[in-house]
């Protein structure tokens, strides 16, 4: 890679899915399939100090680059900062063209943002894609139950409903998946397969080519977009015409908008665009922060989430 290339950010993508659901099996069909066009680095973390996992992946044969965090959560304050360091070295190191985080079935992914806008960090990568694993025949015994399972849900762009072959139908597990994040793609696979996704043409959002035409970033290529991403957090409640507003003077300089912003005790607006594709609905029964991604490749991040926080209720 020249260095023209090295100073374009990487696309990451958060891949999560309770204890079990088969998410290095995913990773695994992905360095099958790609390993010999994409310099693929790997990122494991396991909530025990075992290597189990990281075991299964170099057991393919196949070329990738591997750092493991074991004993936490990454997207714990207890090991956020470590893990942030040891990403921008790694980085660094390996100049990957595809960074694939496989995160503990124990995470709760809500602190994306912070490693997204780390000053190690944000220069070097930008969200492509976060990914949650289904397991099929546990799924309504895990998300009733456990908050942080659907944490996972609730940000993932595409959610895998994995292992199929062991229910008699996925019509209840799919109805949940959409209650909990209705902009979600929903894939059914097996063994984690994954021959349903073009990779390529997920690893950036879409940009504009010309006039009436959009196209996919490639990866690896000297015209991956600079993209900058930039997440806003709160624990308030919002005006809710206000944020309308403020969202649509700002999606069609976006390529990506995506997220839920609270208005009341019961009431929480769910959004999500593609420039100018936009989506907002009222749903009942999110119980989160509220939580906005915004990607573009000239987003003042600053001004965005000032601008965005002022529209608090006091």
């Amino acid at each position: 890679m020249d260095q023209g290339n090295h100073l374009r950010k990487v696309p990451f993508i958060l891949v999560t899915g309770f204890l079990g659901s088969g998410k290095t099996s995913l990773l695994l069909d992905l360095v099958q399939k790609y390993s010999g066009r994409l310099r693929l680095a790997i990122v494991q973390n396991e909530f025990t100090p075992g290597h189990t996992d990281a075991f299964s992946l170099k057991q393919a044969g196949q070329s990738f680059e591997l750092l493991e965090i074991n004993n936490g959560s990454v997207f714990c304050a207890c090991l956020l900062g470590d893990f942030i360091t040891r990403l921008d070295l790694f980085i660094e190191k390996h100049k990957p063209d595809l960074i694939l985080l496989e995160a503990t079935g124990l995470a709760d992914p809500m602190s994306l943002g912070q490693v997204l806008q780390a000053p190690e960090l944000a220069d070097k990568i930008y969200l492509a894609g976060s990914w949650c694993l289904a397991d099929a025949p546990n799924f309504h015994r895990i998300i009733g139950t456990i908050t942080r399972a659907r944490n996972q849900v609730s940000i993932a762009d595409i959610v895998w409903i994995n292992k199929i072959d062991l229910v008699n139908n996925t019509a209840a597990i799919r109805a949940k998946v959409l209650e909990i994040n209705p902009f979600a793609r929903i894939i059914e696979t097996t063994f984690g397969n994954t021959d349903q996704l073009d990779l390529f043409n997920s690893l950036s959002p879409v940009i504009p080519a010309q006039a009436g035409a959009v196209t996919p970033a490639k990866a690896g290529s000297g015209d991956r977009p600079d993209f900058s991403s930039c997440v806003v957090r709160s624990n308030r409640f919002f005006n809710e015409q206000k944020v309308r507003d403020f969202i649509l003077e700002h999606s069609e300089n976006l390529q990506r908008m995506k997220g839920y912003i609270r208005i009341n005790e019961s009431d929480t607006m769910a959004i999500q665009s593609v420039f100018t594709d936009l989506s907002i609905r009222i749903i009942a029964g999110y119980d989160g922060l509220s939580e906005l991604i915004a990607i573009g490749q000239n987003l003042n991040k600053r001004e965005f989430s000032k601008q965005l926080l002022s529209f608090e209720k006091r």
